[in-house]
This record gives structure tokens, C-alpha cells and sequence, in this order.
């Protein structure tokens, strides 16, 4: 199939929000709704487009609130799923799969939640679970002392902390103006041989995601108390089909995270995926997860 070019729009929210829109893989096939990691954008659905085109999937990926110029809004899960619905009926789509991947996972069970009879099928791929219970506690880990604070209302102050987190851990990043050296510099310390999959053309389009993403932190610190603190949603409630995909080599988003999911939720399936880290868990397996949704 000859590729088409991805096809960038703004949608525009009943409560006035524009949210920016990616259209890529196969702009005539099965529409699929892609949840984006943390942090990235929408231009993260450029990784796995290739995969999304052989399979016959239209990918609809979008910005997430305070990420790029999506305007920011207050942290939750079952938001997210309503502001998909709005934008999968504004690009002519009434069912449709969806993805979440890493970060963006509990947006896709969220999504499922929200349009019961609109969502065929859900992947969540190497997405994080609700951590603080799945793993045990660290002394002095920062996050966690930041997300005892959502537990006693101090929500704006835990959003202050991630931004400040996320800042120093980020420094200096966008300042690299070679795409393959500031994927490079992102990745710094990974594992090589979870990178096995990440060639020349990724790497270009993982620079426009991070260029994108990084352009500032509130919707990094807006994830990481949407599903660090108490999920507004109830994964028991799900109805419609799911499979969990999730490496058992994954320091950063255990398997654990899966199993506890697949403990949940109805009927879901929980893939392991042998000797594979978070990356490659995380991008690897796109053409077995596309072939489940269709």
C-alpha cells in the first residue's frame, strides 16, 4: 500500500478547548483512537504508523490536555475518555477501537468507560497502572511524596512538584537541534538492546514528538496525578473486549501492572511479551495489537 501523508487538523470542544488532531496509517481503514505515552503527543502515533497502514487502521491520535497548546484542565481519567468521544464524532467516526500506550493506557480503559456503545475493542500497551498500589514503596521517592498530597486535596501543589520535576529531569533537551541527537540524549542510559527497533526514521519522528511534548510540563504533571492519585474511573465496569500487552523484562511499567488490569476487568487478556523492555513492549508489538482491534 503506497503510504499516505499523516493529516494534522484542530478540532474544536462543546466547551471551546481546540485540541490538536493527527490522522495517519491508512486514512480509509478501521478507525482507531491512540492514546499517547507520557510524556508525547499526538506525533507519537508517527512510531507505530507503518504497522497501523499494513493493518488497514486509520490512527486518530490527539493532543492530550496541557500538552503542545491544549489547554489545561483539571486531573482526571474519565475527562480524557469524554474529550475522545467529542473528537472521534467531530472527524466522522461513531465506532472505533482505541490504544493506549504506557502513560496513555488508563486514558484508553477511560475511553471504554465513557462511550460503552461506541468502543469495540481496547489495547493497552505497556500502560501504567494505578502504581502506588501495584508497587512497593520507596523511601524518599519524590513522586510519591508529591501524590500524598492529591490524597488530602493539595492537587495544585502536587501539579506544581511534576512540572518541577519534570523541568530538571528535561533541562536543556530542546536545546539539541539534531533530531537523532536528541532522541539519543533522551534515551541516555536505556538499555541497547530495548532499543533494537528504534532506526533513523523513528528517531526523526520521535524528535517531532518530543519537540512537541517538551514544549512545556503541564500535561507531563497532569498524567502523573490523573493515574498516580485515586482513578476516577471504575476498569470494572468495562464491557467491551480488552488485551493488556506488557513486557516481562519492563523495570519502568512492570508486568504487575498488567496482571492487576487483567485481575479487573472483565474478560481481558493479558499478553506477556517475552525478553522485552518498556520500549520494546512499548513498540514492537504494533502489528499484533492492530490485528487484535480489528
Amino acid at each position: 500500500m503506497r503510504a499516505q501523508a499523516a493529516v494534522e487538523r484542530t478540532v474544536t470542544l462543546t466547551d471551546g478547548r481546540r485540541v490538536a488532531v493527527r490522522e495517519g496509517g491508512d486514512l480509509d481503514g478501521v478507525p482507531v483512537l491512540f492514546h499517547h505515552g507520557t510524556p508525547a503527543s499526538r506525533h507519537q502515533a508517527g512510531l507505530v504508523e507503518a504497522a497501523a497502514r499494513r493493518h488497514g487502521v486509520r490512527l486518530i491520535s490527539v493532543n492530550r490536555p496541557g500538552y503542545g497548546a491544549a489547554a489545561d484542565t483539571p486531573p482526571s481519567l474519565a475527562s480524557v475518555g469524554a474529550d475522545t468521544l467529542a473528537v472521534a464524532g467531530a472527524v466522522g467516526v461513531d465506532r472505533f477501537a482505541t490504544a493506549g500506550l504506557s502513560g496513555g493506557g488508563p486514558y484508553a480503559l477511560a475511553t471504554a468507560l465513557a462511550g460503552p456503545q461506541r468502543v469495540t475493542a481496547v489495547a493497552v500497551v505497556a500502560g501504567i497502572g494505578p502504581w502506588r498500589i501495584i508497587q512497593a514503596a520507596v523511601p524518599g521517592d519524590p513522586e510519591r511524596e508529591l501524590l500524598t498530597l492529591t490524597d488530602t486535596g493539595q492537587s495544585e501543589a502536587a501539579l506544581t512538584g511534576f512540572r518541577a520535576l519534570a523541568a530538571a529531569d528535561h533541562r536543556g533537551l530542546l536545546q539539541i537541534e539534531d533530531d537523532e541527537a536528541l532522541v539519543d540524549a533522551y534515551l541516555d542510559g536505556a538499555p541497547a538492546d530495548d532499543l533494537r527497533w528504534l532506526d533513523r526514521e523513528k528517531k526523526r519522528s520521535w524528535a517531532a514528538d518530543l519537540r512537541e511534548a517538551l514544549s512545556r510540563f503541564d500535561g507531563y504533571a497532569r498524567d502523573n496525578v490523573a493515574w498516580g492519585g485515586a482513578w476516577d474511573i471504575d476498569v470494572t465496569a468495562i464491557g467491551c473486549p480488552v488485551r493488556l500487552y506488557y513486557g516481562d523484562r519492563d523495570r519502568l511499567v512492570p508486568l504487575a501492572h498488567g496482571r492487576w488490569l487483567a485481575e479487573r476487568i472483565p474478560g481481558a487478556v493479558l499478553v506477556p511479551l517475552l525478553d522485552a523492555g518498556h520500549g520494546t513492549a512499548s513498540f514492537a508489538y504494533w502489528d499484533e495489537v492492530f490485528e487484535s482491534l480489528r
